[in-house]
């Protein structure tokens, strides 16, 4: 739990604010929606799913945010471009909050791109994401969309340690790191992932977090699940397994401390353990950082307000 001295970047999407110092906001969380394997997809080619029970899941974890005081963003994953357009459409009928666009290919995610600008949703939308490899007709494609956020991915495959994350944004020298192309495509609210690779590198990952909000200041944060749920799958140790919702939980828990804004929690299903396990620890965060440091929730709903 952490106070940093350097200004911290706040940003108001579509009505969320996300940034800022340990206790002032609480942690957005995001959840996968359309994902490979998801059962209610009955289609991920064309798109086709059975929308009473993609509602539920949806219904379920918008409760919870409402409840908690914990904001809930949905991700759309689409595995193919057809399928994209169908999920985009709903989402932003059926949520009023922001939503962030995600493809499993180029193909895919310039085709979200361009249904964002079709349907006027540049304002409440967050790509996800840019990373190094980014081609160039992907840029063109981001800055023809006119969106104004996205999630960049903080990584350095010749240095994997938390400063190769920042490196990797930075360049190595001035104006040739990942930041300079980003805002060169007006790229507005910038929003760091430092990565995932596996469990145990979720350490290196929270640290990064903190180390990028330290340097530059930038809303951070990351996505354990991608780890947790690869490690359930292909886990032998039956007994662990069993408990993996507080497994996945206690990795969630280690990100917010080093000063997570934001985590992106895997299968939507998820949301009735991590909502509520990220919304007090939220509230512990932010008991501290008041009593400790002075810093006072910007809002009162708050889940130091609403959970106690």
């Amino acid at each position: 739990m952490w106070e940093f001295k350097k200004k911290q970047e706040t940003y108001e999407i579509a009505g969320i604010q996300v940034g800022g110092n340990p206790g002032e906001l609480p942690t957005i969380l995001m959840g996968n929606l359309f994902y490979r394997g998801m059962p209610e997809v009955r289609n991920h080619q064309n798109g086709a799913f059975d929308k009473k029970a993609i509602k539920k899941w949806v219904n379920e974890a918008e409760g919870l945010s409402e409840e908690t005081g914990v904001p809930h963003l949905i991700d759309v994953m689409a595995m193919y471009p057809n399928a994209i357009a169908n999920y985009i459409s709903f989402v932003a009928d059926y949520v009023t909050s922001p939503f962030l666009v995600d493809g499993a290919n180029k193909e895919t995610r310039i085709r979200a791109l361009n249904v964002v600008s079709e349907l006027g949703l540049q304002e409440r939308v967050i790509f996800n994401g840019i990373t190094p490899e980014t081609s160039e007709e992907e840029f063109t494609a981001i800055q023809n969309a006119d969106v104004n956020t996205a999630v960049l991915m903080a990584y350095d495959e010749q240095d994997y340690s938390p400063k190769g994350r920042i490196s990797s944004l930075l360049g190595a020298t001035e104006g040739e790191g990942l930041l300079t192309r980003v805002k060169q495509l007006g790229i507005e609210k910038i929003l760091v992932d430092t990565i995932v690779f596996d469990i145990p590198s979720i350490s290196y990952a929270a640290e990064a977090i903190k180390l990028m909000k330290e340097r530059l200041g930038y809303p951070s944060g990351c996505s354990p699940a991608n780890a947790t749920f690869s490690w359930k799958h292909s886990s032998k140790k039956p007994k662990l397994i069993a408990g993996f919702p507080a497994i996945n939980a206690s990795v969630h828990t280690i990100a917010q401390l080093w000063g997570a804004d934001f985590l992106i929690y895997g299968p939507i299903k998820q949301a009735k353990f991590i909502i509520p396990s990220c919304a007090v620890n939220d509230a512990v965060i932010a008991y501290y950082a008041m009593r400790r440091f002075g810093v006072k929730p910007l809002k009162d709903t708050h889940p130091l307000f609403k959970v106690f």
